[in-house]
């Protein structure tokens, strides 16, 4: 049998040192009630009594016929979720799930250390960071390795962390890393270009964009970084949790606009330029009885499509929000940890317990819900299986799980029509680049599908 990884959270006191305890959740999620909140929370409060209601289909959608906007080629995804502003289109492919190739990414995850990241693709190389900190560049059509650089701090005991991650951009390959710094490479060989310094390890994965990159520490400081000396341009400190989930976050940005999520469940806007804020909003939900479900984290990264952000909560509020403004379109109870897929007029969002679901964009009311398999064992509660993505390919969603299973569903009704097995577990969204699926498992091994 697979052994299902838990979800990890990470004490407060763990944050101070990369090299603090992880504890693990033996059942990873306890299951949340799910409901349809027809009225629209305000200020960030949720009423309770809306979250007495199901997360059912809404029958006025019943009518109307979801259609997946055109794919579109796509040869980088030089962002961990994909683009800048966590949005990318849908790609061209076949998502038939039929295997292309594999390779080795390094170091998988252990007792002591996790991957959580997603690799990048950017001009012809795929970068990775391993459980021991070391960057993979591969050649993304084949896997041919091309360099391996080890990162470690100059002055430091330490020799395990977790957090981090990559991004790419132009000549250069930015890391965030659980030591608590982040570093510039070159793309072609790997060497470092500089280094930067941080007061905590990095729990998120980086993004850049023009002359700044951006990583959030596991203290909940933003960090922006000039792109070219590594020179801290602004910081944004907000509510330091004492728990989170373990996984790599980033911000998404929009032209001037950055929004960035944080384990307290806020969500907030700032000026790209200075980091000022905008506005904030809270995406935390109150009435819970369980110490898991109480846990806020926006661990997903937040999604800009049209104007508007999207972004869930662990403890359950899904919403979407007016970039300029700051308010509320809609809000619906649905807690996940993955990130949402805006396609066309459609989210697509999968939840703590394995529930796919479309909603409206624009109302957030639902075209239909899927259960997708939830335990180990079918015939009993326990072992909960975690789902990662999903991402669009040729017309079809495509999501993996913590059993090595992964899926394509009609994104039109939610039905399974491809399925292969990795035969290890899956805890980090698939990306895909030039018509293929690329999928990390749980031991660093890079698994390739058309």
């Amino acid at each position: 049998m697979i052994p299902l990884r838990p979800i990890a959270l990470i004490a407060a006191a763990a944050t101070l040192s990369a090299c603090g305890t992880v504890s693990r959740i033996t059942h990873v999620f306890t299951p949340p009630e799910h409901h349809d909140a027809n009225a629209v929370p305000q200020e960030g409060r949720v009423s309770i009594l809306a979250f007495e209601q199901e997360l059912t289909p809404d029958p006025t959608l019943a009518s109307r016929t979801i259609t997946p906007p055109a794919p579109q080629a796509i040869t980088d995804w030089s962002q961990p979720g994909g683009t800048a502003d966590n949005a990318p289109p849908p790609s061209t492919g076949s998502a038939v799930l039929q295997p292309a190739w594999r390779a080795n990414l390094g170091a998988g995850s252990n007792n002591r250390t996790r991957i959580a990241a997603p690799p990048v693709i950017s001009n012809g190389k795929l970068y990775f960071l391993d459980a021991d900190h070391r960057v993979h560049a591969v050649n993304a059509s084949d896997g041919h390795p091309l360099w391996t650089e080890e990162l470690r701090p100059h002055h430091s005991r330490d020799h395990f962390a977790r957090g981090g991650g990559v991004a790419a951009s132009g000549s250069r390959v930015f890391v965030s890393t659980g030591f608590g710094f982040v570093v510039a490479l070159n793309a072609d060989n790997g060497h470092e270009l500089w280094r930067a310094e941080a007061d905590a390890p990095f729990l998120s994965a980086p993004t850049v964009q023009g002359e700044r990159v951006y990583a959030i520490t596991n203290d909940s400081e933003l960090i922006a970084y000039n792109v070219a000396t590594g020179e801290v341009a602004w910081t944004h400190q907000t509510i330091a949790e004492p728990a989170h989930i373990m996984s790599a976050p980033s911000v998404a940005l929009y032209g001037e606009t950055v929004i960035a999520p944080f384990a307290s469940g806020e969500i907030t806007a700032m000026l790209a330029a200075n980091g000022r804020q905008l506005w904030t909003d809270s995406l935390s939900r109150s009435g819970r009885l369980t110490s898991l479900s109480a846990i806020n984290d926006i661990a997903g990264r937040p999604v800009i499509s049209n104007g508007v952000a999207y972004a869930v909560s662990h403890s359950g509020v899904l919403a979407a929000i007016d970039i300029r403004t700051g308010q509320r379109a809609w809000a619906r109870s649905f807690a996940s940890t993955q990130t949402p897929l805006v396609a066309g007029d459609v989210l697509y969002a999968v939840s703590v317990d394995g529930e796919l679901a479309a909603f409206d964009r624009t109302t957030g009311n639902v075209y239909w819900v899927q259960q997708l398999r939830r335990t180990r064992d079918q015939h009993s509660d326990s072992g909960r299986i975690v789902w990662t993505g999903p991402i669009m390919i040729g017309g079809r969603l495509v999501l993996a799980n913590s059993l090595g299973q992964v899926i394509a569903v009609s994104p039109e009704n939610g039905q399974t029509v491809a399925h292969a097995d990795v035969g290890q577990p899956v805890f980090i969204p698939p990306i895909t680049a030039n018509g293929l699926i690329y999928l990390v498992t749980d031991n660093a091994r890079l698994e390739v599908f058309n």
